[in-house]
């Protein structure tokens, strides 16, 4: 919606328009990256934005509707950082909620509290704390009085007074909530420990330089790991930009800054997570997940138990003490032409000793 507002109302073909939003679009972020982090704006970015602000995002608030808004609000479906810096960079504070239909309203961001891998600190009034299994528990005077006709239900979901949300949530050193999932899809490692495979995979395919991830965990495992697809296109201008010479997808998901930009990412994954849910090693793949191979579903979804089986190899030595895999894939080099190489994918740590 918002993209195509800024195409009609400014009307893209036009270069001086064009070059107005290219050259205020980065003005905006930078404000919009500096009140994430906590920060004020220097003299020189404030100035910048304020001219940004009367000759492209008012107009484009306007053509918006949002002229006159003081901020917005979010919830239940999970939105990129790229959206959400878009809507802060034009000046619209969008805001996280978090609320359910038992526990009333929980928690949200509250004025330059915005944080986006959250959902803001508790409301006003509203009590909450965690179980030994990472569930969230409510009390506040917003609850829900209890099921209709299912005393035994309401019973189960009221324990002495709080409210169970079968929420998995992790509350950060600020006192942030984190929304993991629900209590059910969480996976279970060997020593009891919950991690959430669904949060992870989706948070990582919000990174750019990643397509898809596949998260490794289990009652036989001690730990969590993933299997992680580079975005071959985005990887690749990222290599031509910083002067890193490749010839196939193969050769560059295998070198050692693409294998740093995705450990970046896993540990700004991480960084949200519980100590005993973080990824702790990773494998970048060397070739993507294809549909054709039965490896993804037609609506390219993993099909987790396939994977897993396939590549039982790549698991086996996250979980040993093998640094490598020789694999062999097919290749289709940059000339057009066609055909077999032999590589190796190595066994990454997300967390590298010295760092």
């Amino acid at each position: 919606m918002i993209m195509g507002a800024i195409k009609k109302g400014f009307g893209v073909a036009s270069w001086l328009k064009r070059a107005c939003y290219n050259l205020f679009m980065p003005v905006g972020h930078k404000s919009a990256d500096a009140r994430f982090a906590g920060k004020n704006p220097n003299l020189w970015l404030r100035m910048a934005h304020f001219a940004a602000y009367w000759a492209l995002f008012r107009p484009l608030k306007d053509k918006l509707g949002l002229s006159r808004i003081r901020f917005a609000v979010t919830g239940s479906s999970v939105l990129s950082l790229d959206t959400f810096r878009l809507l802060h960079a034009l000046g619209i504070e969008l805001r996280q909620v978090y609320a359910s239909t038992e526990a009333g309203f929980i928690s949200s961001h509250s004025n330059g509290e915005v944080k986006f891998e959250t959902v803001g600190r508790p409301a006003l009034g509203t009590e909450v704390r965690l179980t030994d299994e990472g569930e969230l528990l409510v009390r506040s005077q917003c609850m829900f009085s209890g099921y209709l006709k299912n005393d035994k239900k309401t019973a189960e979901t009221f324990v002495n007074g709080w409210c169970h949300t079968n929420d998995a949530v992790n509350i950060d050193e600020e006192g942030h909530l984190v929304f993991l999932d629900r209590l059910e899809h969480l996976g279970v490692l060997s020593s009891g420990a919950k991690y959430a495979p669904q949060y992870i995979e989706g948070r990582l395919r919000f990174s750019p330089y990643i397509k898809d991830a596949m998260v490794v965990g289990g009652k036989d495992k001690s730990f969590v790991s993933a299997i992680v697809n580079i975005d071959f296109t985005m990887v690749g201008k990222w290599a031509e930009r910083n002067h890193v010479p490749y010839t196939t997808f193969v050769d560059l998901s295998q070198k050692a800054g693409v294998a740093d930009l995705v450990r970046k990412d896993l540990q700004r994954v991480n960084s949200y997570l519980p100590e005993q849910a973080r990824v702790k090693k990773f494998v970048l793949m060397h070739k993507e997940f294809d549909a054709d191979e039965a490896e993804l579903t037609r609506t390219r979804k993993i099909r987790r138990e396939f994977v897993e089986d396939k590549y039982q190899d790549l698991i086996q030595a996250m979980y040993g003490r093998r640094e490598e895999v020789p694999v062999q894939a097919n290749v289709t080099y940059r000339d057009g032409r066609k055909g077999t190489v032999s590589t190796t994918i190595k066994v990454r740590d997300v967390v590298v000793e010295g760092n």
